[in-house]
């Protein structure tokens, strides 16, 4: 983790301003500028319309009684390349936007589950074998019954006797 944080706040930054120089000295300082605040705009409308899309694949899946696993990743890809897209910098727009290219989510997350998937199925085999047969469900016998609700106050606000309805 502390190496992730170290990379984040201090290589990412020096990386990026590095870029800042070579770019400016290249197309200037107003271009320079100009294509990082059109990339953060571009990226954000990317962003925006594959998020939409990535939410109607979730609630297709679940409506089809599916777990939206594919495409919660692919929503988290999505995540991920919007925040660093809007992060200024020409290393992270370039990340950014190849993350918003769907083969390139696909590849990753195979590559990211080969890494974790022996894990998740040890953990699962692990669990599944401690779990205990004796629980207290709701069931066992069903006892039929007549209800009678009893209707104490009349429209006109006086207590009427017998005035009760039936349900089955």
């Amino acid at each position: 983790m502390r190496f992730f944080l170290f990379l984040a706040f201090v290589v990412v930054p020096i990386v990026e301003i590095g870029l800042f120089l070579q770019v400016g000295s290249y197309i200037g300082v107003p271009a320079t500028l100009g294509l990082i605040i059109l990339t953060a705009i571009a990226g954000t409308m990317l962003v925006r319309s594959q998020g939409i899309d990535v939410i109607r694949k979730v609630q297709n899946s679940a409506n089809r009684g599916e777990m939206p696993v594919a495409a919660l990743v692919q929503g988290l890809f999505v995540l991920i390349a919007g925040i660093l897209l809007l992060t200024p910098g020409f290393a992270t727009d370039t990340l950014g936007f190849a993350l918003l290219i769907p083969p390139v989510r696909e590849v990753l997350a195979a590559k990211i589950w080969k890494f974790i998937e022996p894990n998740v199925v040890t953990s699962t085999q692990w669990s599944s074998t401690h779990t205990t047969g004796n629980r207290n469900r709701p069931g066992g016998t069903v006892i039929d019954v007549e209800a009678v609700e009893i209707d104490e106050t009349a429209k006109n606000g006086a207590e009427k006797p017998g005035n009760t309805q039936r349900h089955q």
